[in-house]
């Protein structure tokens, strides 16, 4: 990731320079979308970091809330950027809005090249790292690393025939569509981590798949409880949080009460691996 956001940095400045000085919307469109990209993948390692060294430490339902905080402001950023993005594309087919120069046209294919280079070694160093259980963090890394390779190789290819076309027309709808590309992704981008982080944040349950599992287990268990006074379920980044509140029968001793909440807990585990699960025992009323 610090290899990755290295290059970025350099990438990201050349890639602005190159949009402002050119002219090129799509290398402008790139530009906006690279940044917000960069700025969640520094926000990403600080938050590694921070939970390595154990700062995060008080978070003791983990730091998925915080992750999910953080992607929902850069998700209305790419939106907002898709917007702006719109707009200029539509200035360039009505005409409002001035094409870039051949020179700085021809720069910005360079700079879209060096691009799809850099983000190709990106994306090659992430997914070597990846192990059988990586973090959601590292896994998202990687697909936003696979994005942003994709759409640099969509974005280079709109470059080099705005830079090699002497005919306006085609600059102007090669510039324009490589824009509304980028613009495009940006909108689905942001969709699919609205669509994931907003549940979380509001504390949505966990969902059918969750439930079943927690009423499969407790099925199987049904003759060691009298009732079920509480269940819920959420989710916090990977780890999904199951609480529940039993009443046993007051006759029964507290080994043998442990002994079955233990039972339930190990049973939710085992097709749950990644759950906390909380039992809360009570004594049925007489």
């Amino acid at each position: 990731m610090l290899f990755g956001i290295v290059m970025d940095l350099v990438m990201v400045a050349a890639i602005v320079l190159s949009g402002v000085v050119g002219g090129s919307l799509t290398m402008l469109a790139e530009g906006a979308r690279t940044t917000l990209g960069y700025a969640l993948e520094c926000f990403t390692l600080l938050v590694l970091r921070r939970i390595h060294r154990g700062v995060l430490a008080d978070l003791e339902y983990g730091a998925g809330k915080v992750e999910q905080i953080a992607s929902v402001f850069i998700a209305a950023g790419m939106l907002l950027a898709a917007i702006w993005i719109g707009f200029n594309a539509y200035g360039v087919w009505s005409g409002t809005r001035t094409l870039g120069t051949p020179i700085g046209l021809a720069g910005a294919a360079i700079v879209g090249m060096v691009n799809l280079y850099v983000n190709l070694l990106a994306w090659d160093s992430v997914r070597r790292s990846l192990t059988a259980d990586a973090s959601l963090i590292m896994e998202a890394q990687l697909r936003v690393r696979w994005v942003k390779l994709f759409c640099s190789f969509v974005v280079s290819f709109g470059l080099t025939v705005s830079a090699l076309s002497t005919d306006d027309v085609v600059v102007a709808w090669a510039d324009s569509l490589g824009s509304l590309f980028v613009a495009s992704y940006m909108v689905l981008n942001a969709v699919e981590v609205l669509r994931t982080s907003l549940p979380d944040l509001l504390d949505r349950s966990a969902g059918a798949t969750v439930t079943e599992v927690v009423g499969r287990a407790l099925a199987g268990a049904r003759a060691d409880y009298e009732q079920v006074t509480r269940l819920r379920t959420r989710r916090s980044g990977r780890t999904t949080f199951v609480e529940i509140e039993l009443a046993f029968d007051p006759a029964l001793s507290m080994a043998e009460v442990a002994r079955r909440v233990g039972a339930l807990g190990a049973a939710i585990k085992a097709e749950l691996p990644q759950a906390e699960v909380s039992v809360v025992a009570s004594a049925a009323a007489g």
